[in-house]
């Protein structure tokens, strides 16, 4: 097999995430770019140069329908597949990413599961009315997706952890982790997804992986109206209220961070088939 490139892969994702706006706008579907794919979005008008996948938002309902959709009409889409728990029992997530299935990767320290390029699409439900209700039910998620995540390295790694206590702590969190097994903590994130209604939460973000703790708690009055931008050679939409959002979540997202720091943050290798 064939080592495909970063510009390549971003091509690839590129018309995935077309694929996936089209269907949303003609199913009246409600998603927005958000993270890094925001911020190419803002700053580059398509890609950040060094970033190595795409990152939607959907409300968990039209999250939902999406899934729903798609489960009714792959066919129609023959190069692409759905992972998630409910579509592929080895997945170790609880966002659904969707693949090209005419490339495969492999991911430093994860079991292969059969994906290829891909997109995440991370599914937003209501955490709360208030920032402090948001937090706390949000870093139960946290804490969830977390043990999720160790349950599924193939070996023990420190990573991004950078506090000196987290890494004390890290490794029998690995342990208990892989001794309970995914599927566990995959059931229990399951039952958190939905608790509290997207449209009747002031607050809102990705209960089942919301990594960035409070960082990744929003007013859902930001993604209440979209518009569309040039993203490469296509259109999608962002959040109107963007930049509010960018900067509370990444300061000045305008400025270029450090050259050492412009690397991309997933660990694989894509290929073609």
């Amino acid at each position: 097999m064939n080592e495909v490139s970063i510009e390549e892969t971003q091509k690839i994702s590129l018309e995935i995430l077309n694929t996936i706006s089209l269907i949303c706008e003609e199913k009246n579907l409600r998603y927005a770019l958000i993270y890094g794919t925001l911020i190419g979005a803002v700053r580059h008008q398509g890609y950040i140069p060094w970033d190595d996948d795409i990152d939607i938002m959907m409300p968990r309902p039209d999250y939902e329908k999406l899934l729903q959709y798609l489960k009714e009409n792959i066919a129609v889409y023959p190069h692409l597949q759905v992972f998630n728990p409910d579509e592929c029992a080895d997945y170790p997530y609880m966002i659904t990413r969707i693949s090209d299935n005419r490339y495969v990767i492999d991911v430093d320290n994860e079991d292969p599961y059969g994906m290829g390029v891909f997109i995440d699409v991370y599914p937003y439900d209501g955490l709360g009315n208030s920032k402090k209700e948001a937090l706390k039910f949000g870093l139960k998620g946290d804490r969830l997706s977390s043990l999720c995540y160790q349950a599924t390295r193939r070996r023990f790694a420190i990573e991004t952890t950078t506090s000196n206590v987290r890494k004390i702590l890290k490794y029998p969190v690995y342990l208990y982790a892989k001794l309970r097994g995914k599927e566990v903590f995959q059931r229990k994130l399951a039952k958190l997804a939905g608790i509290k209604e997207y449209d009747e939460s002031n607050y809102v973000g990705c209960v089942v992986w919301l990594s960035w703790g409070e960082k990744d708690i929003f007013p859902r009055k930001w993604f209440e109206e979209t518009i569309l931008v040039n993203f490469d050679k296509y259109k999608f939409r962002i959040p109107k209220e963007y930049d509010a959002l960018l900067r509370y979540e990444y300061g000045d997202y305008m400025k270029l961070p450090p050259k050492k720091e412009r690397v991309g943050h997933h660990n694989y290798k894509v290929y073609k088939k």
